[in-house]
């Protein structure tokens, strides 16, 4: 199985550019860029793809409500030709509350994300789309030398959307979900999407926080902080409620507890997380997609321990 990484956005390209540099040097298979406020993802890495020669770039993941597929079918395409070949495409329809931000209405996600990666594949196969949809009605065509047909992957956790995974996409990127969900939830779902349209399954790839640490305590309170987040993500919200046997009316109350840390972060020693990591191989994900964060006393320094440690276990 695949180990690849994830970064947070970040708001130097620069950086990206060197940590492109750093994860193909480490032995990674991929790295993912996420998506939020900073600099503009696809951007920072279709200028990585010029700076590596090896390493799969792709994000993780753009909002699809604030761009229009043609446009992002576009840049797709462009950072593919950038990159050698070596992008990938991950997208989703992000969450009310980030929607919200934009005054843009979170509307019928699953059927809106099924035509907007409809548009996308399509155009980036053919190079011409006529759509007619609830959401989407286009006429447009898609003429990039070397684009070629980057995968379009979509970020998903719940049944209906990982069908639609499985049944239009070229893949399911779930965060933050522990083994036996992606077993009980993930997989199945998408077998069946892929099967309601004759086709084999795309692979799960699954994208993780982890903590390269022994330390339980300072693991637990940097995960306090830098997952707090994900308990005012309803989608987030439901899964934990799941996973944990908790009312997911709590979970928000509650905040981010250590019960979540231990259900569905990776964390201790190498050993731990290989041993983690054959879960998620034995629970049916293709590759996981690790995201190290810092924690103890110098975070900045167990960061970078993190990274070369994940890194011997990527070229093992």
């Amino acid at each position: 199985m695949n180990l690849s990484v994830l970064f947070p956005e970040t708001r130097s390209i620069k950086h990206v550019v060197s940590l492109a540099q750093r994860s193909e040097a480490l032995g990674f298979h991929a790295m993912h860029l996420g998506a939020a406020f900073g600099i503009d993802p696809i951007m920072a890495l279709a200028l990585a793809g010029s700076e590596t020669d090896r390493i799969i770039l792709g994000t993780a993941v753009i909002p699809s409500w604030p761009r229009h597929p043609v446009v992002v079918a576009q840049q797709a395409a462009t950072a593919n030709a950038a990159c050698g070949g070596r992008f990938r495409l991950g997208v989703g329809p992000s969450h009310p509350p980030v929607m919200g931000m934009y005054g843009i209405p979170y509307d019928r996600p699953v059927s809106h994300t099924r035509e907007y990666v409809t548009i996308v594949r399509t155009l980036l196969a053919d190079g011409k789309i006529t759509f007619a949809g609830d959401h989407y009605k286009v006429t447009a065509f898609l003429d990039v030398e070397d684009g070629g047909t980057p995968p379009v992957m979509i970020g998903a956790l719940h049944e209906q959307m990982c069908h639609v995974a499985g049944a239009h996409t070229d893949g399911v990127i779930p965060w933050l979900t522990p083994p036996r969900y992606i077993a009980d939830v993930v997989a199945p779902a998408v077998r069946a999407g892929a099967a309601s349209t004759g086709r084999g399954a795309p692979p799960i790839v699954v994208q993780l926080p982890c903590y390269v640490s022994t330390d339980g305590a300072a693991v637990h309170a940097a995960a306090r902080e830098d997952l707090a987040i994900y308990v005012h993500m309803p989608a987030y919200a439901d899964v934990l409620a799941t996973v944990a046997d908790v009312d997911v009316a709590t979970v928000g109350a509650g905040g981010w507890t250590d019960a979540f840390t231990d259900t569905v972060v990776p964390w201790g020693d190498t050993a731990a997380i290989a041993a983690r990591l054959r879960e998620y191989e034995q629970a049916g994900a293709d590759e996981v997609v690790l995201s190290p964060y810092g924690c103890g006393a110098d975070p900045a320094h167990n960061f970078n321990e993190a990274l070369e440690a994940l890194g011997d276990i990527a070229r093992s």
